[in-house]
């Protein structure tokens, strides 16, 4: 992926007075030196080598000479009047534009604690008086040499890293986390010359999860180890900051993921955001031993982790931040279950001919007010469907021992729990006395009837009730199927019927069709005498709501 450092000894003796970019112009080399004779001196030597000279006085000249451009070098006596040579080195590493221009500095002979405050505050190198002409002109050369080799390799290098990026922009989210990060770990490996990559989700509880990974030794995996806890959290600090260079001897625990087996001398590390949240983290190894400096490898797969990242947020970055909210509302939803935050209710059913409560449905109330429908959606989101209903249902049988004797306890399941867990409800409800009614409550066509009927064979000795009849085809297809013992008049039938002769006329056709096909009708949300009179006289069976008796923990 990356340009070649290394230039033939032909280009760099060319290339060395020119500056990046300068299209055979002589480098210009910034002299800054408080005595006159020995500027002069220098510029002389420097235009001999054939270089373009110009010089400053002072350290304010000097900033306004690099300011105006074209400096390749500069050259700083370390005594200046006013402004030092170190303080002119440490303004111009404050400022993007100059942040990598070579600067050499000039000191006095012995004087190193110049030498050590220059190179701390980011001189690349230094020439002690008396000056050398030909150290000083070797010293320039060489800096210069390694600047144009810089400009060439960052030239290739972004040129290679856009080609990447547009080949990941090509790429479409795969249907998990784990596939998406595995396509792009992929997509990089085959373009670049990275001994590691590794593409982190930030989960619940502050772990990092591998989702996918490469080095040399194990290739492109899919998914992968969660990190030691102490590793994660020192990883996550550094990704909620920003982009990150981490080297890997300073790793507490070392990684014994592909961290460890890749060789890495460092890590660089971009955040992965879904909006604005940070929700996983993409590393790329930085390996021991190669054409280039140090820093110059970590700056070069930092920008790349960077920009890398920027295109999986697009891709992944919501899936990820969905995976790890449905597992933080998994992880609450196992909670609440376990701490039985919720409790039975009982609603009666009336007898509308003789007025005599023949049984009661139980519902569910949660402690902290969320709508059943919804909980009980969100458990089935989280794969906890059966889990919840089946504990609805061991609370229900177990509050109802005080309900009536003789009438009927309803029980809501889903179709998909009592294929998938019939044996565990029959464990739930075999020693119970009173009549039982399984009340089927899913509300889309089912898909596997004969599976169906296959389960509801252990139960024969209960009775089968549809829910809301007459709220679209599909429950109409269950009773045909099932041919359940009850049917519930959907409660949307049973509003403004005492107004509606169109709903009139279609609950008298579901009561026809309950004698022709021998089951009872129940109508649900019955509220205001109206409605129980219109129902009266249309034959319905069976009534329950708010007007025959509201939801109660004892009936």
């Amino acid at each position: 992926m990356y340009a070649a450092l290394a230039q033939s000894d032909d280009s760099a003796s060319r290339d060395e007075t020119n500056p990046p970019g300068g299209a055979g112009a002589p480098a210009t080399v910034l002299v800054v030196e408080a005595d006159k004779d020995a500027r002069i001196s220098t510029c002389r030597a420097l235009r001999q080598a054939g270089y373009l000279a110009i010089e400053a006085a002072s350290g304010q000249e000097a900033l306004r000479a690099i300011e105006s451009g074209g400096v390749s070098l500069a050259l700083l006596d370390v005594d200046l009047a006013g402004l030092s040579g170190i303080e002119v080195v440490a303004v111009l590493r404050r400022q993007v534009e100059t942040a990598t221009l070579p600067i050499l500095l000039i000191t006095g002979s012995g004087d190193e604690q110049s030498v050590i405050d220059g190179l701390t505050a980011g001189a690349d190198d230094f020439v002690a008086k008396p000056v050398r002409v030909d150290e000083l002109v070797a010293r320039v050369r060489a800096h210069l040499r390694i600047r144009t080799a810089w400009s060439a390799r960052m030239a290739g290098e972004l040129k290679a890293r856009n080609d990447v990026i547009a080949a990941l922009g090509l790429l479409r989210p795969a249907a998990t986390p784990e596939e998406t990060a595995e396509r792009v770990v992929a997509e990089l490996a085959a373009r670049t010359d990275s001994d590691f990559l590794g593409v982190l989700q930030i989960d619940q509880d502050a772990r990092l999860v591998e989702l996918a990974t490469f080095n040399r030794e194990d290739g492109v995996r899919r998914g992968g180890s969660t990190l030691p806890s102490k590793l994660a959290a020192e990883l996550i600090s550094h990704a909620l900051v920003g982009p990150w260079i981490q080297e890997m001897s300073a790793l507490d625990p070392a990684p014994t993921t592909g961290f460890a087996r890749a060789g890495l001398a460092a890590a660089a590390g971009a955040p992965i955001y879904a909006n604005d949240r940070v929700v996983g983290l993409l590393a790329i190894g930085v390996k021991r031993g190669s054409d280039a400096p140090t820093r110059v490898r970590q700056a070069e797969a930092l920008a790349a982790a960077i920009d890398y990242a920027r295109v999986l947020s697009a891709i992944a970055g919501t899936a990820i931040d969905d995976r790890r909210s449905a597992r933080a509302n998994a992880t609450g939803l196992r909670r609440s279950l376990a701490a039985r935050e919720f409790h039975p209710v009982f609603q009666r059913i009336l007898d509308l001919e003789t007025n005599r409560i023949v049984g009661y449905e139980a519902l569910t109330r949660f402690d902290d007010g969320t709508l059943p429908k919804v909980r009980f959606a969100a458990a089935a989101r989280a794969g906890l469907a059966a889990d919840y209903e089946l504990a609805a249902i061991r609370a229900a049988i177990a509050a109802g021992r005080t309900l009536p004797p003789g009438a009927f306890l309803s029980l809501n399941i889903s179709p998909s729990v009592l294929i998938s867990d019939g044996h565990r409800l029959s464990e739930i409800i075999r020693r119970v006395s009173r009549p039982l009614v399984l009340e089927l409550t899913e509300h889309a066509v089912i898909a596997d009837y004969p599976a169906l009927l296959a389960a509801l064979e252990k139960f024969r000795a209960h009775s089968i009730a549809v829910d809301d009849a007459g709220a679209g085809f599909a429950s109409l297809r269950h009773i045909l199927e099932l041919k359940p013992a009850y049917v519930k008049l959907d409660v949307s039938l049973v509003r403004d019927i005492d107004t509606d002769a169109t709903r009139q006329a279609l609950a008298a056709g579901l009561q026809y069709f309950a004698i022709r096909s021998g089951f009872r009708l129940i109508a649900e949300g019955v509220e205001t005498q109206a409605q129980l009179d219109a129902l009266r006289l249309i034959g319905v069976d069976l009534a329950q709501g708010y007007l025959l008796g509201r939801p109660g923990r004892s009936g």
